[in-house]
């Protein structure tokens, strides 16, 4: 069953963000364009981190396992490209999240930010999550980024553990996108803060480009049906500003 909502961003404090994403041409998949905004100098993805289903906290990275099993660690990867996701019985046997960096590397990466933003307040937003929740526009709040954690709890209850989606400081020097669907969390920032989150240990990252792919195929065939959530498919009807 399909259930249609009107989403507007006009009015929102998405609605900066939302006139500047959009990809310049048609083309198979997803690309960095539609998630972070255009202008800035430097676009990053930060793979989120694998985990042991087996709850041992093991945790493994893309690229070790990508050259594990002979495959190149490209700005494309596909989680499905890696073999060994699944044991003989079918049980996953790691994990990454989607919708949300994992902690060790959002702690990190917030870090690295808060050495270029300084004290300046930041914006966290919740857009697909918020409307697949069931809230009559995109859910925003205002804290520093030492206060990434709390924001996360405080809204778990309205739009579960994604996210945030969005986050940027008052003067939009970068922009932090983590996609309701997809494993990797994509940047934009100015060369200086892309040379500082590369260099980061704890963080797994790549540069790419607005024409990156990002989903899921992005390295493989294209699926043949589209992944719906259940039984409902949400369809956004978006108003106003965004492309």
């Amino acid at each position: 069953m399909a259930q249609t909502r009107e989403w507007t961003y006009d009015g929102t404090e998405l609605a900066w963000l939302q006139e500047r994403l959009g990809r310049p041409g048609a083309g198979p998949g997803h690309v960095v364009s539609e998630l972070v905004p255009s202008g800035f100098e430097a676009y990053l993805r930060i793979f989120h981190r694998f985990e042991a289903a087996d709850g041992s906290g093991r945790t493994r990275t893309w690229q070790t396992w990508a050259e594990a099993a002979g495959i190149e660690f490209h700005p494309e990867l596909s989680h499905f490209s890696l073999p060994g996701r699944h044991g003989a019985g079918g049980e996953l046997v790691w994990t990454t999240e989607e919708g949300a960096l994992d902690g060790r590397s959002r702690g990190a990466l917030a870090r690295r930010l808060a050495g270029v933003t300084g004290d300046q307040g930041i914006c966290f937003a919740y857009d697909m999550a918020a409307l697949c929740w069931g809230e009559e526009e995109p859910l925003v709040r205002h804290a520093s980024l030492a206060g990434l954690e709390s924001v996360r709890e405080e809204v778990a209850d309205r739009v579960g553990s994604a996210g945030p989606e969005f986050w940027w400081p008052q003067d939009r020097g970068w922009v932090v996108t983590t996609d309701y669907d997809l494993r990797s969390t994509y940047v934009g920032c100015s060369n200086e803060t892309a040379e500082q989150i590369l260099d980061d240990d704890e963080l797994e990252a790549l540069p790419v480009t607005p024409l990156t792919r990002v989903d899921w195929y992005a390295d493989r065939r294209p699926p043949t049906a589209h992944r719906l959530r259940g039984e409902t498919q949400v369809v956004m009807v978006a108003t106003g500003s965004r492309p």
